[in-house]
């Protein structure tokens, strides 16, 4: 099953309606709000949103048709069902997967990273002048490698526009964003597309960074069986691991290889490296996670676990789940915790038609680690 391709939470709440997604007409109505508040930073960052709705559309331009509704219909239809296979059975309903539901996604990296609400660390490491290295583990459907390098532009750009980064001895130093993408599907041909477009230097309204500040490769990994050779060196030499959108679908498939992965995550990565967790929050509010109850261990009767009658603890909410399972041993430390934050699509976007289909706000569980340094 792809791991990171559970049915949005706003499908359970629609399961009932069988209309198909509609193409929106484009509008040319604008809401002035000429607010003294408004600084520039954050006028740049909703021009930024709009060259991320560029690329996508840009990319995928061939799929806005009136047939497109039909085949986001039955895609939602299929991943409502729990039908990956029927979901994703074509290169169409990859694209149209794509354009749907990772638009808003995309948006989101982008302002979560670049708004600090992975924590200072991540925006510094951002905008350092160096080569970042990212590896996303479930990220093949389009939005990380869309909203990270966004906010790789924008940062490295805001910090240093036009002068070359010198080291300390005065040599020029290596910038540029190294991605990795680890996922069940075969995506490739997805993040192949975005990195075609990214780099494309006549298509001056998308992101775009020159082909010599960025690497992408995307790999097919089901994380919860032995990893290969690859994955384990993207990981090891990683700054950042993310596992957006993804590490509850992993619990669900199974708890105790989820678990597994976790724990295995401090040997594999370097010292200092960042793990960023982001899911739905509620989504996955709890968990059934069962393990058997050991003598004097009590972990499951608070606030965060439920005793079942047969001596079992379930219930269990994901935040609970991966602060127990990182922190237990002090071999990560916590520096962001947020159990339920909004991301909202910018009235100004919805306001002048900015993407043709919808753009969905979501509620989100945040967790950002740091790796501790061995012993």
């Amino acid at each position: 099953m792809p791991q990171s391709k559970r049915p949005p939470t706003s499908l359970s709440k629609a399961k009932q309606s069988s209309k198909p997604d509609k193409i929106k007409i484009k509008r040319n109505t604008s809401t002035a709000q000429n607010n003294n508040n408004t600084n520039t930073n954050s006028t740049n960052i909703l021009s930024q949103f709009k060259t991320i709705l560029n690329t996508f559309q840009h990319t995928f331009s061939h799929l806005f048709t009136p047939e497109l509704p039909q085949i986001i219909q039955s895609v939602k239809q299929s991943l409502y069902l729990r039908d990956y296979v029927a979901a994703f059975d074509s290169p169409e309903k990859l694209q149209a997967y794509v354009v749907r539901w990772s638009v808003a996604r995309a948006l989101a990296y982008f302002e979560m990273i670049s708004g600090h609400w992975w924590s200072e660390d991540v925006t510094q490491i951002f905008s350092a002048s160096r080569r970042l290295r990212v590896t996303c583990v479930g990220g093949g459907a389009g939005a990380e490698i869309v909203g990270i390098t966004a906010a790789y532009s924008f940062l490295s750009s805001s910090s240093s526009p036009s002068s070359p980064s010198i080291g300390v001895g005065g040599e020029d130093v290596d910038t540029g964003l190294d991605l990795t993408f680890l996922d069940f599907a075969t995506w490739a041909s997805i993040t192949d597309s975005f990195y075609t477009t990214i780099t494309d230097p006549t298509k001056e309204s998308n992101v775009f960074l020159n082909k010599s500040k960025i690497s992408a490769r995307c790999y097919q990994q089901d994380v919860l069986t032995p990893l290969s050779d690859t994955t384990v060196s993207s990981m090891a030499s990683a700054d950042i691991v993310t596992i957006l959108f993804t590490a509850g679908e992993l619990y669900s498939q199974s708890p105790t290889a989820t678990t597994k992965f976790f724990m295995s995550l401090h040997t594999i990565t370097k010292p200092g490296a960042l793990l960023v967790v982001v899911d739905s929050a509620g989504g996955f509010e709890d968990l059934d996670v069962l393990k058997k109850n050991q003598q004097g261990n009590s972990s499951g009767g608070g606030e965060s676990g439920k005793i079942q009658p047969d001596g079992n603890i379930g219930g269990y909410k994901l935040g609970f789940l991966l602060d127990k399972t990182l922190t237990n041993r002090e071999q990560w430390q916590t520096i962001v915790s947020q159990d339920a934050k909004w991301w909202r699509v910018p009235q100004e976007l919805k306001d002048t038609g900015g993407y043709p289909l919808e753009l969905e706000n979501m509620r989100c569980l945040i967790r950002v680690y740091r790796r501790n340094d061995d012993p």
